[in-house]
């Protein structure tokens, strides 16, 4: 018996507007990870982004909110990172120099001032941790951006789509913390909740949007399976030969000067996107095994770089290439002077 294969949507190109420290870019949503979005909504499960660094995994959250028309809140994990930062955050040195200027004690200065929502408050109630931080103003914090401008000048306010639509929670690198941090998810994930220690006060889902949380890992260390088992998991792999992989994803982001002469996208010709692409290929077919390999981050680094150091002109852009190529995606170390 023949088994076919799944039948997945058609792939979509979605515009991605700035955002934080995230620079406006495109994304080529495939049908896949489409499916994979869809089933955690349904089932108001997290979604693990499993692959290898530069494959776009970070991408697909913000992808995801376009998709589905949701707010986006994002926090990047690092060793530092503790559960109770996803929170909440308390600033006590704040709290303690106000204390101080008024020649009184910390105790005489209330908690709940310098008390201001972590990433998962917004992403389970956007309207409960504005309020709290309109009240508590006293609360440094970094707040998701209230608004986003959109490719054809048009602005999206973030709290409308939190409102109407619910929320996307990124939680990028989360291999980087201790287990402790992936595990503490497991009871906010099961009560989509939390109380303040401070006040009588949870924190709940909205209107029964329970926020999509997408969460990435380069697999440097391992999740605890305990927490594993509670998520999807989106292996983001290439589904056809890694050369036609990359180029497809290049492509949403530069347009083709022979066919889309009136799009705003910066312009590669087919050609380039070939000769860089044979170029990854080679390097990682030289170095295989050894050390970290190229990949789409470092191929969207160099067409990004020959974009500008020769817009619009092709045959620049293929001497730069020769040229440059082994600075995006040569990694090893080179001793033997192979690299000259």
């Amino acid at each position: 018996m023949t088994i076919e294969p799944p039948q997945h949507p058609l792939a979509k190109q979605l515009y991605l507007p700035t955002v934080g420290t995230w620079q406006e870019s495109w994304y080529w949503l495939d049908g896949k990870s489409q499916d994979a979005i869809d089933l955690a909504v349904a089932s108001g499960r997290p979604l693990l982004a499993r692959g290898l660094p530069g494959t776009g995994k970070s991408d697909l959250a913000r992808a995801a909110a376009e998709y589905l028309g949701r707010a986006f809140v994002y926090e990047v994990i690092t060793a530092r990172t503790e559960p109770q930062d996803l929170l909440w955050h308390f600033d006590a040195i704040a709290r303690l120099a106000d204390a101080q200027a008024r020649e009184s004690n910390a105790n005489s200065v209330s908690p709940l001032d310098y008390v201001s929502p972590g990433p998962l408050w917004w992403a389970l109630n956007w309207d409960s941790a504005a309020r709290y931080l309109e009240k508590h103003s006293k609360a440094a914090t970094q707040s998701p951006n209230p608004s986003l401008i959109l490719q054809d000048g048009k602005i999206k306010k973030q709290s409308d789509q939190a409102s109407t639509h619910g929320t996307v929670l990124l939680l990028d690198e989360i291999d980087k913390a201790d287990s402790e941090l992936p595990n503490s998810l497991l009871e906010v994930l099961a009560n989509t909740g939390f109380r303040l220690p401070w006040e009588a006060m949870e924190v709940k889902s909205a209107g029964g949007n329970r926020p999509l949380m997408i969460i990435t890992t380069n697999e440097d260390r391992e999740l605890p399976p305990a927490f594993v088992r509670r998520c999807l998991v989106l292996n983001i792999v290439p589904d056809t030969d890694f050369a036609a992989w990359i180029k497809q994803r290049a492509r949403v982001h530069f347009r083709d000067p022979e066919r889309d002469p009136n799009d705003q996208r910066p312009a590669l010709t087919q050609k380039i996107l070939d000769d860089a692409a044979t170029k990854l290929m080679e390097e990682r077919d030289k170095n295989r095994g050894d050390g970290p390999q190229p990949g789409l981050a470092e191929y969207l680094d160099l067409l990004r770089g020959l974009e500008h150091l020769a817009p619009n002109n092709p045959q620049k852009q293929s001497e730069w290439l020769d040229r440059v190529y082994s600075f995006a995606y040569h990694k090893q170390p080179d001793i033997a002077g192979n690299n000259l």
